[in-house]
């Protein structure tokens, strides 16, 4: 009985894992998107700091999410 809840708890672990490891990917995805529309906005209408900081912004959290989804994935 026991290594039945065992094997059980470690499905639903992997299950709950991979919802995750999609949704992150999911949400890099529109971030990465969201990036270059800002970029061709900015090169057809020109630079604004408040476009620049929104660019800095964007990267920092791609690459923050990039580095937490190599972590799970381990």
């Amino acid at each position: 009985m026991r290594v039945k809840e065992t094997y059980n708890y470690t499905a639903m672990k992997m299950i709950r894992k991979r919802k995750h490891i999609r949704e992150i990917e999911k949400y890099l995805r529109m971030l990465e998107l969201d990036q270059i529309n800002l970029t061709i906005q900015a090169s057809r209408f020109g630079w604004t700091d408040e476009l620049q900081n929104q660019l800095t912004n964007s990267a920092l959290l791609i690459r923050k999410y990039q580095r937490r989804l190599r972590l799970i994935r381990m």
